[in-house]
C-alpha cells in the first residue's frame, strides 16, 4: 500500500508546481490547513495532492472520517492508513468534486464596453492535447483577468562576509518568448514493517513550456504547459506500468497516471512573476504544495550579491499527530551564491527544518521536504538554466520497532530550447552541466 502511494508522486512531479491537483500550500496555522491537504504524509510523500486516483465511490461516513487529521498508522493493525485523497476526474469520465479555477469576468476596457470572454465547445478527447487554434485561445487580457493576486514571499538576505564583486540577478522575458524544459524525476523507495519489505520505483520525464503572454513594467505573465509526458512505475516484483503521451492508444491511461495525462497539451496555469521571480498572481484556485522543490521560479535577492552571499525563504507545514492533533513545523529554503563563471551563477539550495523533530513518525512525514541541490542562472539572459535536486533519507522506527522507511529521489530540470521568434529555436548558451 505504501509503495503505491509513493509512486503517485511522479504524477505531480510531471506537472511540476503548476498542476492544480494540489491542495493549498501550508502557511496558515489553522486546522483548515491540515484538512485541506497541506499535510504531506510519508508514506505518501506526494501528499493528498499526488494521489490522483478517484475516491468518488467512498461512503459519506468514510469521507467524514478521512476529513480528520490521520495518524500514520492504525495501531491495532500496524498497517499503513490510506490518506485522504482529493476527488478528481476518473478515467471512466465521471467527475467528482475537484476544485477547478473559475474564470473571473474580465475587466472592460474603454471603448469596448461589450467585451466578453470567449467561449468554445470542449475539443474531443482525440484532439484535446493538440488544440491550439486561435478561435479557442483566450486573449492576453482575458488570461490576465482570471488571475488571483498572491502576496510575494519575503526574503531574508545576508551579504557575503568576504565582500567582492556583486551581481544583480533579475529575470528577463519578452512577449512571445517560449522557454521549453525537460524535467526528469526518478525515485526509489522502500519500507519494512513487521519484517515485510516493500520496494517501489518510479520514473517521470516531461517536457514543459512557458509561453510569455505579456510584460508590464517588472511583471511578466506566462502560460505554463505540459507538452509531453512519459511515466513508469513498478511496485515490488510486479509488472511495470507505463504511459507515454507520444504513443497513440485507444485505451485510457493507467489510473495512477490519469491526472497528469489529462493535462498534456493544455494550459495548466497562467502565472505572473516580478523581476525577482516572485509569484504575484496565478490562475489556479489553489497553490501547489511545496514538495521540497521550491516554487515555479528561483526567488532572487533584492540587492546585488557577491559570491558567498545567502538568502532564504521561511515557510510552514502542518502535519497530523498520532493523538489526532496537528503540529505546525517551520522550515526554510536556504540559497547561496557559490560562484559566477562565464555569466552563469551557480547557486546551492538546501531545505532545512527549523523546528525540532524527534518523533520518527513525524520525521517520516517531512522527508520529502528536505532536498538539496544546485541551480544555475544565466545572468545575461535573465533565466534559469538548470536545477538539480536530490533526496536521500532513512527513518528508523517510524512505525514501531524494526520498521524502516527509505526515500531516495533525483530531479533534473534543464532548459532545452528558447524560442524568441516563431521561426527560430535556439539552445541556451553555457548549459553544459
Amino acid at each position: 500500500m505504501l509503495a503505491r502511494f509513493l509512486l503517485t508522486l511522479g504524477c505531480l512531479i510531471a506537472t511540476l508546481f503548476a498542476e492544480p491537483l494540489c491542495a493549498q500550500d501550508s502557511g496558515s496555522d489553522t486546522a483548515k490547513d491540515s484538512e485541506a491537504g497541506s499535510v504531506l504524509v510519508l508514506g505518501n510523500p506526494g501528499g493528498d495532492a499526488a494521489d490522483a486516483t478517484s475516491k468518488s465511490d467512498a461512503s459519506a461516513e468514510k469521507n467524514a472520517e478521512n476529513a480528520k487529521p490521520r495518524s500514520l498508522l492504525d495501531e491495532s493493525s500496524k498497517k499503513l492508513i490510506e490518506p485522504k485523497r482529493l476527488p478528481v476526474k476518473s478515467v471512466s469520465g465521471t467527475t467528482s468534486e475537484k476544485a477547478t479555477p473559475t474564470p473571473a469576468k474580465p475587466k472592460l476596457q474603454a471603448g469596448n464596453a461589450s467585451a466578453q470572454p470567449k467561449t468554445s465547445n470542449p475539443p474531443s478527447a482525440k484532439n484535446s492535447a493538440a488544440t491550439t487554434s486561435s478561435d479557442t485561445q483566450p486573449t492576453v487580457a482575458e488570461s490576465k483577468a482570471t488571475l488571483r493576486p498572491i502576496e510575494p514571499k519575503k526574503l531574508i538576505e545576508k551579504p557575503s562576509p568576504d565582500g567582492g564583486e556583486a551581481f544583480l540577478m533579475r529575470y528577463k522575458f519578452e512577449p512571445g518568448m517560449v522557454v521549453r524544459s525537460e524535467v526528469t524525476y526518478l525515485s526509489k523507495n522502500g519500507t519494512r514493517i513487521d519484517s515485510v519489505q516493500q520496494d517501489a520505483t518510479s520514473r517521470t520525464v516531461s517536457m514543459k513550456s512557458w509561453r510569455v503572454l505579456d510584460t508590464e513594467g517588472d511583471t511578466v505573465t506566462f502560460e505554463y504547459r505540459i507538452d509531453e509526458i512519459d511515466m513508469s512505475q513498478q511496485v515490488g516484483s510486479g509488472n511495470e506500468v507505463r504511459y507515454s503521451s507520444k504513443e497513440a492508444s485507444d485505451e485510457p491511461p493507467p489510473i495512477q497516471f490519469a491526472g497528469a495525462a489529462d493535462n498534456v497539451g493544455k494550459v495548466v496555469s497562467t502565472i505572473s512573476i516580478d523581476a525577482r521571480g516572485m509569484v504575484v498572481a496565478r490562475s489556479d484556485t489553489q497553490n501547489p504544495p511545496h514538495l521540497g522543490m521550491g516554487d515555479v521560479t528561483l526567488p532572487l535577492p533584492e540587492n546585488p550579491v557577491a559570491v558567498g552571499s545567502t538568502w532564504e525563504i521561511p515557510r510552514e507545514m502542518r502535519i497530523p499527530r498520532k493523538d489526532g492533533s496537528s503540529r505546525l513545523l517551520k522550515f526554510r529554503e536556504l540559497f547561496k551564491l557559490e560562484k559566477v563563471s562565464a555569466g552563469i551563477a551557480t547557486i546551492s539550495v538546501r531545505s532545512e527544518p527549523l523546528s525540532t523533530i524527534s518523533d520518527p513518525s513525524e520525521e517520516a512525514q517531512v522527508l520529502q521536504q528536505l532536498s538539496n541541490g544546485t541551480i544555475r542562472f544565466d545572468l545575461d539572459a535573465g533565466r534559469m538554466v538548470s536545477k538539480d535536486l536530490a533526496w536521500d533519507h532513512e527513518v528508523v522506527a517510524f512505525s514501531g520497532p524494526g520498521s524502516v522507511l527509505e526515500y531516495s529521489a533525483r530531479l533534473d530540470d534543464h532548459v532545452v530550447t528558447v524560442d524568441t521568434d516563431p521561426r527560430t529555436s535556439t539552445r541556451p548558451s553555457n548549459t553544459a552541466r
